[in-house]
């Protein structure tokens, strides 16, 4: 081989390293697949949709469920840290903290058993019987957004709306690695108003009274 075909052969190998160089340089980075994403399964003459990535997708699918919830917890924080007794009564303010504990017990329990019916069912879309318990879990988290609306706009004002959550900001991993929602809340104000906190109060206990029951229900069910 000569001198004239070895330089030849030098300058293509070279133009592809750098072709290729340039291609890793310029190419578009991968985005992560939508976490919505839906796969067809066949369930014998019937086709259901499954997501494809349901540990991804679950704090998206219970985002309003865990904002409501941040938010109320939010309200009865402040409820007990700026109210004094002379303005509720010792009995509501002493049911501020009861409530704080009862609402956080409520919804882990809650939260953990809507995961686990929503990941199952995914898992295993033919069994009617799963999708059905699941879907009664939707339902239910349905009914806690809407009492727990109704609920705190009762004793709030709001002055800000909530800051959408962003794609990179969606999830989160907590220490014990289960994946949940990241919440904004709104910047609201507390009325002024005796007589609507102490109803806001009790009736927040009642709700809870009403989800302690549908717990107690479904503990424990395959």
């Amino acid at each position: 081989m000569n001198a004239a075909n070895i330089k030849t052969i030098v300058i293509s190998i070279t133009v592809i390293v750098v072709a290729i160089i340039i291609y890793l340089l310029v190419k578009p980075t991968t985005s992560h697949p939508r976490i919505d994403e839906q796969e067809p399964v066949t369930c014998g003459s019937k086709t259901v949709y499954r997501y494809k990535y349901p540990s991804e997708f679950f704090p998206s699918f219970a985002q309003e469920y865990n904002t409501e919830v941040s938010l109320t917890s939010d309200v009865l924080k402040r409820f007990s840290d700026s109210l004094g007794t002379a303005q509720i009564g010792v009995d509501a303010k002493n049911k501020v903290v009861e409530l704080q504990e009862q609402l956080n017990q409520d919804n882990i329990t809650f939260s953990t058993a809507l995961r686990t019916y929503f990941i199952n069912s995914n898992s295993d879309p033919c069994n009617d019987s799963l999708r059905q318990k699941f879907l009664a879990f939707t339902d239910e988290m349905a009914r806690r957004v809407l009492d727990l609306k109704n609920t705190t706009s009762l004793v709030t004002n709001i002055e800000k709306p909530a800051p959408p959550v962003t794609a990179a900001d969606s999830t989160k991993t907590t220490t014990s690695g289960s994946d949940t929602a990241t919440t904004k809340l709104p910047k609201y104000a507390i009325v002024k108003d005796s007589a609507r906190i102490k109803n806001s109060i009790y009736k927040l206990g009642e709700i809870l009274k009403v989800n302690n029951r549908f717990n107690s229900r479904t503990k424990m069910q395959p």
